[in-house]
Parts: structure tokens; sequence; C-alpha cells
């Protein structure tokens, strides 16, 4: 929902999100119904063709400490995730109840955790106040000011910047509670209405939260998962964007690159065709949207190999080649992966992995320097997304380094593909079409390409790496 110090998954959403602002079902129904805005001498702009919206995403490390020594922020999943079938059933597995599941926090500070986070700022109000919010697939609001000296780090929660509606002249007060817990984390708060900035754009009249108590979450959260009218009965930011015209269709691409590119990026509406090569391959949403509970549905998609390519030698793929698929949720708000235990044991023996006592798996951080990668297929090996051992063994602190998937919670089927993976890939996903669009993540130039005019254009683009 995010960023390479937080390990959330699902959050536990405790209130109704039903109050909505007055027009707020309109503009969604209407889709790309576009709304006048005065010009120069008071007359309106003519309808513009829908582009881009291109942010670059910040980066911000954390050095860490050794003082934390336990289970770095192990998610609890007492729900169990879509069951481990071939995507070509015709039955779905039932999803877990929204309400079972909460991302947890698992470290006293993000200073002796250590790590990045991947960070957008936005502009909110009139004048503009700048906030900085995580970007986070495993969620779909937006929501800012969190409380800083009960935040798991204060200094970045200081960094973020606060939006005050009483300094705003287009704010709007929406009321209705907003309440989510992440496992020992927890914002509370109520819903306002204001003008917002995103990159060079206004988008008017935005309904988000505006946290009035919360405690270890030390950032805003924009999140980009399906908004209305499945989780929430008023439009997302993702979903305003596209019904204003702004963009063709509710998509968004995401390139956070490795850990020695230096490059990160998100754009709404359009791709960058320099961040791969080849074809975009389509992944299915699976368990269908249709499939899923309405009031949570969410980036699954189904991971079909998973083996390892070691410096001079072949690829060995650990799972049955014709049989083997299993839903992940791509979250870019886990920093690491979490997968069944006998594959997490599995390719953690590749790595001489020893177990503590918290049942992390460790690896020697001299991994980090060598040319292999770990490699995880999709669509029966159409498309295989190699992530290098820099970017898949994760170094929690100097000389402290975990394998990049560590076992989910005991009779759990709630997998994900975090950080960990998701820096080793290109990935565009479109709501328009339902699939997750994904190539292997290169940085060989820069070339922005509208997409969503037409539904799957998508598969028509050819990277120039």
């Amino acid at each position: 929902m995010l960023g390479n110090i937080l390990f959330w998954i699902l959050p536990f959403v405790l209130a109704c999100h039903g109050v909505v602002l007055s027009d707020a079902h309109s503009a969604t129904e209407k889709s790309a119904r576009w709304t006048p805005r005065s010009g120069a001498g008071g007359q309106a702009k003519p309808p513009q063709k829908p582009g881009y919206v291109r942010m670059p995403v910040s980066r911000h490390k954390v050095k860490g400490t050794r003082k934390h020594h336990g289970r770095p922020g192990k998610p609890p999943r007492p729900g169990r995730g879509p069951a481990e079938q071939d995507s070509s059933s015709a039955t779905a597995p039932s999803l877990a109840p929204r309400r079972s599941s909460a991302r947890g926090w698992g470290w006293s500070s993000l200073d002796e955790l250590g790590g990045t986070v991947y960070i957008i700022e936005l502009g909110i109000g009139t004048p503009p106040q700048m906030v900085k919010v995580l970007i986070d697939t495993g969620s779909y609001e937006l929501w800012v000011n969190p409380r800083c000296d009960t935040s798991a780090s204060e200094s970045i929660c200081e960094s973020q910047g606060k939006y005050y509606p009483n300094w705003s002249s287009s704010s709007t007060y929406v009321g209705g509670d907003f309440s989510v817990t992440y496992g020992t984390g927890a914002v509370r708060g109520s819903y306002w209405a204001d003008d917002m900035n995103i990159a060079m754009f206004e988008i008017p009249r935005v309904q988000f939260a505006v946290a009035e108590d919360s405690n270890y979450t030390f950032s805003g959260i924009l999140g980009l998962g399906y908004a209305y009218p499945y989780t929430i009965k008023y439009p997302s930011v993702l979903d305003l964007m596209a019904s204003q015209n702004m963009i063709s269709a509710p998509i968004f691409s995401l390139g956070l690159g490795g850990d020695q590119d230096y490059f990160s990026e998100i754009i709404f509406g359009g791709v960058n065709r320099w961040k791969f090569a080849g074809r975009l391959e389509p992944v299915p949403i699976w368990p269908p949207v249709s499939k899923q509970d309405r009031r949570w549905i969410q980036y699954w998609v189904n991971v079909t190999s998973i083996g390892m390519t070691k410096p001079g030698e072949r690829g060995v793929i650990y799972t049955p080649r014709d049989t083997f698929a299993m839903p992940v949720l791509l979250d870019t708000g886990s920093t690491l992966s979490y997968m069944r235990e006998d594959l997490v044991a599995q390719i953690g023996q590749q790595f001489s992995a020893t177990v503590d006592e918290a049942g992390n798996y460790i690896v020697d951080c001299s991994w980090r320097d060598r040319d292999g990668t770990v490699d995880f297929g999709f669509n029966r090996g159409r498309m295989v997304i190699n992530v290098r051992y820099k970017d898949f063994v994760y170094q929690q602190y100097p000389g402290h380094c975990m394998l990049g998937f560590q076992p989910a919670d005991a009779g759990s089927t709630h997998y994900v593909l975090g950080d960990t993976f998701i820096r080793g890939a290109y990935l565009v996903f479109d709501q328009q079409s339902d699939i997750v669009w994904m190539n292997q993540y290169y940085n060989c130039g820069d070339g922005v390409v509208t997409v969503g005019e037409v539904k799957g254009d998508i598969g028509d683009i050819v990277g120039a790496c």
C-alpha cells in the first residue's frame, strides 16, 4: 500500500466508508466526464485529450543499527488467501474476508530496522500544502497526517509534511469515521475533500482521510488498489484522474528499479517503453475480479514457477513445470515476499541460510555481491522475472541480511510478492482489463507512451531496451 522498510499486508478496515461527496458518484458513473476549468478571461478551457501523469518516486534510505533482533515485521495473516490451483480452473477459490487480515509492524524503530521507503509528493488545498505519501498497491484510500510522536520513526514522520484543512480556502469537511488497523499500528480520523495537485495537474474535490490519531505509522498512504464501486463508495485519486480525462483509464505503471539503479517512477495512464525489452506479458488478475469479495478487490496473480540461476550455471526450476500455480498478492507495501515454507526452505538451502530463533531465514550478506538471480515465472514460462541477488537479499542492517522471501504463517495461503520481487520487474497495473502487465526491468533510456485509449492497447507496445 510501502517501501523498503514496511511489512504491511491488507489493512483491517474497521469503519464503514459510506460518507461521500454529493457529486462523487455522478463523476465516476459518467466515467470520462470533463469538468470545465476557467482559463484566461474566465472562459472554460476546451476538453483535453487524455494523456499521462508522470511522477518521480523518491527513495528515502534509513540507516539501520544492530539494536533490533526480533522477527522484523512478520505480517499476521489470520485468514487464508486464494488457494493454489491452475488458472484455467473454472471455479476460483474464495478469498479471506477483508476483516480477517491486518498489516503488521514488527519493530520498535525504523532507524533500528533500516531500509528504503518509496514516496511521492502531493499538493493539497489552496494554496497547495505539500505532503509526502507512500505508494501502496495493497490498499485503496488516501490518508494524510500521521501522529509523529507515536510513529515508528519520528524523524521520517516530521519530514513528510502536514495538511491543515483550515489553511485551505477550498477544503470541505465531509465527515464520517476513518479507522484502519495495521497489526500493531493504527490510524483513525475523518473525511475531508479538497483540490489536489499531482505533478503539474490539479484534481478538484478529492475525498481523503485526515488522521486525528495514529501510532507506528510514520507517513500517509496513497492506496492504488481497486476502489469505487468496490471497496469504497467514493472515487479514489486514480478513479478521478480517469473520470476527469487526465488519463484514459485507471492504469498506472511502476518501475522501482534495483538497488544500484537510483531511478524510480510511477506513471498514471502511461508506460515508459525504455524500461523493458520486447512486449509486456499480460498476467490476468486471479482469482478474477468477478470472483473476489467485492469489498476487497486485490492485485492477485498466479506465479507458475520459482527457481534460481546461479553464477555461471543454467537456471533451475524448483516447482512442477506444468501444474504449479500459486496466487500471490503484488504489494508495494511489503518489504519482503512471503511464500510456502517448503519453497522458502528450498531456496534458502541454496543460499546456505540459517533460521534464527524468530523464524527468519538469515543469509550471508556476501550473496548480494554475486551475479545470480532468483527467478519467478508467469503464464507457464512466457514471462520470467529474474531478480538479482542484490535486490532479492534484504540487508536489514550492515552485516545482517535476510532471504528475500520468508514463510507465510502456518496454514495460510496468503502469499505476497513484495519489493524483493518488484524491484526486478516493470509492472503495469491495468484496472481497465483486469491485468497486470509485466516484463524484466531495465533502464536503457526514457520515453513514455500513453495507454488506455483502447482496451488492451498496452499489448501493442514494444520495449526499447
